[in-house]
């Protein structure tokens, strides 16, 4: 009989446990998604995850946006889009209580949940805002527009230069918070039902002494110029009597019993738009002054920006359109810079890394373009794990930026100066130079590329081009520290050098012998200008050699090692040597050029014959008669005359005596 008992006993117990596993079963593959039969106000979102129910309470709040409500006064419709009132969801935090739904109690209460998830659904508020100033603009244009005697609550206002009251009068209204409440109930539907909206009878608050009294302190306040100084910015401005009053206004009192007059924000700040810039200043980052012969640091100290605070700006106008016609003008600390004086001061104790110089020649365009990219690096700061670029801290050369045109390499040929690249011509002197101060202050070489062809004035195989967006020069710093980049120049030079810690390395270059050395050839170049004859020749540019080179960077460190980090191969291109000639020579085929026609004329006809034959001419005879014998058979003339360029073939008219005796 005991078997018979236990069985009976297991039975129940396993019934019983059944829902417990399932529950565990189904909470364990189901920790992502919302539990089963939750709603946000009403949209299913039950056993989604977080991006698709945000999706589907965003769809919810579209609809929302999509459907416009409509308000009855006085049986005239009135339409309004939730657009107008800025209709705002937040879904966020709706999905973020949608996944706390069932989960966020004890463990038994989250199985009671559970189990009820199948029979009850569990809604979740969608907290829905309007802006209500915008929702009082929408009332205040109904009670324009629907009721022909509306109350009014008395105002001031400056018309055509003259204070002018309004003052109280009884008449209709809508009740604002009463219709504020409708709107927003109305608006936060799907379904929308119309609303009536009621008419009431409204008093002022104001009186008309209330309004007499606001009239006489607005006319204080513009009836003269009044003066706004900052002493710590050094900055004064005036606002004349008549730009006063295009600013003052009235406003209802806090008590609900008073006018208050004011300026308003919107025609000041108008007004003071044209002097913005010197008074709202931008910060100004620290800056180093370095010396490069001692390599001495000094810090140029940066400068907080400045805002203006416009509130109490407003009240100080009041102030002293009140009173003494003179007040503060309200200046505050705006944004700080990127890099402060302390910490410009941090850095001073760095020291040179290493620096190079390269030369050019005094007042050339490109020398223009040379110092101001100079300038603009001259001190940047590179921090510790940071990359640094030319392109991206110096941006596109442009003539807005004072880069004017100068030769460049374009389509693989020096070329200057119609062409868009030439604007900012010659920078690449500038990215050579701070190139071989990277690698000589054993930073790591992230980009660059050296020229397509080879400049004496540069070292070869560690030349770099520049161009926007690309060619770039690019270095990682790889140290511990900051390091600082400082440069220099002169009328014939430029320099660059790095300051920071490296750790004491030192690098040095092994610039290898030149390899597939390729000699330049002669190219020629048709004179299409006609100002070339054959024979001569204008030479255009130098030829220059193509070949290979190699070039390591060998590093050495504070205990003695030795290695190298950097292999560098590079190819230069071969450029011909260019020279302009007449056309025919350009063709391989000399005989078709012009020759210069000699004179024949003294020679006899065989001997001339023969002259011109030699060059390729033939010549018509045309006998003229002669009174000595010495002449007989003498050329007396020719046409063409001598000196002139003429094509072979070309038939030459000569005249030769005849001696009849």
């Amino acid at each position: 009989m005991k078997p018979t008992k236990a069985i009976f006993v297991a039975v129940p117990l396993a019934i019983l446990l059944l829902p417990l596993g399932i529950y565990v079963g189904d909470r364990a593959t189901s920790t992502s998604d919302i539990a089963r039969n939750v709603t946000i106000e009403g949209v299913a979102v039950g056993g989604l995850n977080r991006a698709d129910a945000t999706l589907a309470v965003e769809a919810y709040e579209n609809r929302l946006r999509s459907n416009s409500g409509v308000f009855l006064i006085r049986d005239e419709p009135y339409k309004l889009s939730p657009l107008t009132i800025s209709l705002d969801a937040d879904v966020e935090t709706a999905v973020d209580a949608a996944f706390l739904a069932r989960r966020d109690g004890g463990a038994v209460s989250n199985f009671q949940s559970w189990l009820s998830s199948f029979s009850t659904p569990t809604n979740v508020a969608l907290d829905i805002s309007f802006n209500d100033e915008a929702i009082h603009d929408v009332i205040d244009a109904w009670e324009v527009g629907a009721i022909a005697n509306p109350a009014y609550n008395g105002s001031v206002s400056v018309v055509d230069g003259v204070v002018t009251p309004e003052y109280p009068r009884a008449g209709q209204s809508l009740d604002h918070d009463i219709v504020h409440d409708q709107v927003v109930t109305e608006m936060s539907r799907i379904d929308k039902q119309g609303v009536v909206l009621d008419v009431i009878d409204s008093s002022p608050t104001l009186t008309d002494e209330n309004v007499d009294t606001a009239a006489a302190e607005m006319s204080q306040m513009i009836n003269s110029s009044i003066s706004m100084v900052s002493a710590a910015a050094g900055f004064r401005t005036t606002f004349t009597a008549e730009e006063l009053a295009t600013a003052v206004v009235s406003i209802p009192g806090s008590d609900g019993a008073s006018l208050e007059i004011v300026f308003d924000e919107t025609p000041v700040l108008l007004i003071l738009e044209p002097k913005r810039a010197v008074y709202e200043l931008q910060p100004v980052d620290a800056r180093f002054d370095i010396n490069l012969e001692t390599d001495e640091f000094v810090v140029v100290p940066g400068r907080n920006g400045t805002l203006l605070d416009v509130p109490r700006l407003l009240t100080e106008m009041k102030r002293a359109a009140l009173g003494t016609k003179t007040g503060e003008f309200p200046l505050v600390v705006g944004e700080q810079p990127s890099f402060t004086t302390a910490e410009a001061e941090a850095f001073t104790s760095l020291g040179p890394l290493a620096g190079f110089t390269t030369s050019h020649a005094a007042h050339q365009s490109r020398v223009t373009n040379i110092h101001l990219m100079a300038d603009a690096v001259n001190g940047s700061i590179v921090l510790p794990g940071e990359e640094w670029s030319i392109n991206d801290h110096v941006g596109e050369r442009t003539e807005e930026k004072g880069y004017v045109a100068a030769p460049a390499i374009i389509n693989g040929s020096p070329y200057c100066c119609d062409h868009p690249a030439n604007i900012g011509g010659g920078v690449s002197q500038f990215g050579t130079t701070l190139y071989n101060a990277v690698f000589y202050s054993c930073l790591e070489d992230v980009d660059h590329k050296a020229h397509s062809l080879y400049f004496p004035r540069y070292p070869e195989g560690r030349d770099a081009t520049l161009g926007f967006l690309a060619p770039d020069v690019r270095f990682l710093n790889n140290t511990a520290f900051p390091v600082v980049i400082a440069t220099a120049y002169t009328d014939t030079t430029v320099t660059v050098k790095m300051y920071g810690d490296n750790g004491g390395r030192v690098c040095t270059d092994d610039t290898h012998e030149r390899e597939n050395i390729v000699e330049f050839t002669e190219e020629l170049v048709a004179d299409t200008e006609g100002e070339l004859s054959p024979g001569e020749r204008e030479k255009i540019r130098s030829g220059i050699n193509g070949f290979l080179i190699k070039v390591d960077r060998i590093v050495t460190y504070l205990d003695g090692r030795v290695e190298t980090d950097l292999n560098l191969v590079h190819r230069y291109r071969m450029l011909t040597e260019q020279y302009k000639v007449h056309p025919c020579e350009v063709s391989g085929n000399p005989v078709n050029c012009p020759v210069r026609l000699q004179s024949v004329v003294g020679m006899s006809w065989q001997d001339a014959l023969a002259s011109l034959s030699d060059v390729g001419l033939f010549a018509a005879k045309n006998l003229q008669s002669v009174d000595s014998s010495s002449e007989h058979d003498i050329v007396l003339s020719q046409s063409p005359a001598a000196g002139e360029l003429i094509d072979p073939g070309t038939t030459i008219s000569l005249t030769v005596g005849v001696y009849s005796g």
